[in-house]
Parts: structure tokens; sequence; C-alpha cells
């Protein structure tokens, strides 16, 4: 009688080690961000979609549960996306398992009502909590989705830099812009943690943002982003994290984590950046297809020499390039476009069209804007806190004739500046194209 009590009484306490065991589960996030059409390797041999497919399908069969995240930014980058208006790259991207999507600030540049005719394409859902109109109508529904995951209830909320309107225009937003992230959030959060085990926010927007969610939002585990292209560390606030990736399809971050359903904590985790490298990652030959039936379609345009570079070109050389090219077209007192809209370096060696078309995928038109130098003194930049004139010396009295784009114009005119505008109608891009094959040789 003693033996099966001692024996009850041991499988007892097996069974509830078991039990406070099931509270553990593991989960790897999948996540990458800022794909932007680059649809090929680059120069370097990474990246591509059809590399990057093959390796998400390899890092899903090795995890035991898997969520597999893009954090905005599909489009724009590369002729394809130019030329049709991203919907190529919802179409491929159906490919790639993507389990859930958010909007980035890209994804409005053919319009917001571009958007609508993304989520008509795409077989993943796209989340957006935080983009409504003045009645706070969401461009996109639902705000947030849950999916089961090792064992778990994972929801995914989606959210939008606040300050989109350094990325875009109001033409372009239409009547949506951005709402206050956190406070925006707070409601979704606290609703989303009664249905699920844990609450991820899948965001494109500034690492500050993100870590600002985390310290408002202590029920919110994970914050995976976009918008910033440059690989970087986790940061980690109170064990939870805010994770992403370097853009252009050159990585995948993975995110590997044991997360305790009980306390609603992580109690472990081990993230690593994965470089889409194409000889390790053979191409997926069903993606290839895909892009290679669209890279047709636009081969002709694109891939046909221009001239030459005597050496490689970084972003801010590039940028200078695009300066000189409007001025000696367009006689004016200065020229000015942002470093930002710079997307891609230009090659040592011969220069195609599609070198030109990678560095400026925007479809932005070059004006003459005639801007009094007391306005002129105060333009800046809008992605960042760069003077448009510099040190020059300017008369305050006096109007000056600036060469810019139609976006930077915009720009200025949404914050307020007020000065006449004049469309030379041509595009930049192809203004610094004309002026290559005149040069033959740059720099």
């Amino acid at each position: 009688m003693l033996l099966r009590r001692r024996t009850f009484l041991a499988l007892s306490l097996l069974l509830l080690a078991g039990c406070r065991q099931s509270t553990t589960h593991e989960l790897t996030i999948l996540h990458f961000n800022d794909f932007h059409d680059r649809l090929l390797p680059d120069a370097d041999g990474r990246g591509g979609v059809a590399h990057l497919a093959t390796l998400l399908k390899r890092e899903r069969a090795a995890a035991s549960a898997s969520l597999t995240l893009h954090a905005g930014d599909l489009v724009q980058g590369t002729p394809v996306s130019t030329l049709f208006e991203g919907l190529p790259d919802y179409e491929i991207a159906n490919s790639l398992g993507i389990d859930v999507n958010c909007l980035g600030n890209h994804e409005f540049d053919y319009g917001w009502w571009r958007i609508r005719d993304f989520m008509q394409i795409a077989n993943f859902p796209t989340v957006g909590a935080n983009a409504v109109d003045a009645s706070g109508n969401r461009l996109v529904n639902p705000p947030y989705v849950i999916r089961d995951a090792g064992g778990m209830r994972v929801a995914v909320i989606g959210a939008l830099l606040e300050d989109i309107l350094n990325s875009t225009t109001l033409d372009r937003l239409g009547p949506y812009h951005a709402a206050p992230t956190v406070e925006t959030l707070r409601p979704i959060v606290a609703e989303a943690k009664q249905r699920a085990d844990m609450v991820i926010v899948l965001a494109h927007l500034e690492r500050t943002e993100a870590e600002s969610i985390l310290r408002a939002l202590p029920d919110v585990s994970v914050v995976v982003i976009g918008h910033e292209h440059t690989p970087a560390k986790p940061l980690e606030v109170d064990g939870r994290f805010v994770v992403h990736a370097e853009g252009y399809g050159r990585e995948v971050g993975r995110l590997v984590l044991r997360y305790d359903t009980a306390t609603r904590r992580i109690t472990s985790h081990e993230w690593t950046a994965l470089p889409v490298d194409d000889s390790e990652y053979p191409a997926d030959p069903g993606v290839q297809a895909q892009v290679d039936r669209w890279e047709a379609k636009v081969s002709a345009v694109v891939d046909v020499p221009i001239g030459s570079s005597t050496k490689k070109l970084s972003r801010p050389e590039v940028k200078e390039l695009m300066e000189r090219a409007m001025q000696d077209r367009f006689p004016s007192d200065l020229a000015f476009t942002n470093v930002s809209g710079v997307r891609d370096t230009l090659p040592e060696g011969q220069l195609l069209a599609r070198h030109v078309w990678n560095v400026m995928p925007f479809d932005n038109r070059v004006v003459i804007a005639e801007v009094p130098g007391d306005q002129l003194m105060t333009l800046e930049d809008p992605s960042r806190p760069v003077k448009v004139a510099g040190t020059a010396k300017l008369d305050p009295k006096r109007t000056y004739r600036l060469v810019t784009t139609d976006f930077m114009a915009s720009s200025w005119r949404d914050r307020g500046s007020k000065f006449r505008v004049t469309d030379q109608g041509v595009l930049l891009r192809d203004v610094l194209i004309d002026w290559i094959k005149q040069k033959k040789a740059i720099p």
C-alpha cells in the first residue's frame, strides 16, 4: 500500500513538472524589411528574392515553430517596381511564405489608393493600427492578426512611423496620416493581450520610436521594425527586444525565443543576422521564373549602355552628380536634392541606364523654385537636419533660382513654405542619364 502511494506521488510530481514545462514554448521569428524591389542579387552577390526564398524555406524547415514577418517597404527601388508601380513585388512576395506584413512609407509612393491594389494581390495580411483618416478610419484592416505558432497564440500588431510626412508628401498620403504610435497601440495591445499569449508589434518606424513602444507598453514582448536599412544588434528593454535586419533583401534576422506563457516573459533568446549569400542559397526555381518574367519586361529600357565611371561612386557623390547634372541643364543659383533619395551607388566601369534607375527609382520631376533669400536660409532636407544653402552667404531680400525636384518642393510647401515652382517637364533620372551620355565618362 505504501509503495502504491509512493508510486502515485512520484507520478503526480512528474506530471506536475511536465505541466510546468509545458508553459515554456520555443518560437523562431524570421524577419526582413525594406526589400525595395531588389529582385536580383547585388554586385557583392547578396540578396535577390529567389535566393531569399531559399533561405526562408530552409530556416522554416529547421525551426520547431516559426513566423515570417516583413516590416514594410516591399516596393520602390528598381525598374520593375517603378514601371509597374509595385504590383510585381506583392505578386512575387506571395512565394516567400510571409505570415504578416506591415505598411512602409514607400507603399505610398504610387499614391495611397495603390495600397488597396497591393492588398488585393497579397495572399498574406498587412496589418496597420495607426494609418488613419481624420475620422479614425484605418487605411488597412485589421490592426492586428493572431497566429498559432509553437503551441502559442501570437498577436502581431502593425504600426507606421509617426512623422511620415518626412518621407512622403500630402498628395500621396491623401486623407491619411499616422496617428501617435504609443497612444494608438495602447488599447489595441490591451485587447490583443486578452486574446493571445504573446504580443508582437511589427512596425515601419525609427529605432527610437520602437524603444518608446517597449518602455510604454510592457505587454509588448518584441518590436520588429523596418525603415532603417543598416544592420544593428537587438535593443533590449527589461527582457524585451527591438530587432531589425539590413535592408534590400541582403539579410534576414532570426530571433529564437523561449517564452513562458504563464509569466508572459521571454526566458531566453538568440538573435542572428543571416546574410542572403547567393553562393550559399541557390535561387528558388519557381521564384526565379517570376523574376525573369518581370525583368524581361524592363530589360530593353534599362539594360542599355550610357557611359562609364572611372571609380565607384558613393551615395553622397551620386547626389553631387545629380545636382551638377540639374544645374548644367537648368541654369540656376544653386541645386539641391536629398541624399536619402539616392538609393544606390554607381559602379566603376560601364554604366547602364539600369544603374541610374537603381540610384533614382522615384519618378521625381525637376523643378525651378524661386525662393526668397530669407526662406532659403531656413530650408532643410526633410529627412535629416541639413540646410539646403549650406554656409553660402545669402541676401534675405533677393529671390534665388533653386533647381530641385518636385518631391523636395512639395515637402517644403507641405511644411508652410511659400514660393513659385515651375515644372521643367523632365524626370531627374532622365536628366542624369542624358548628362552621363554627354560626358561619356564620369565623374
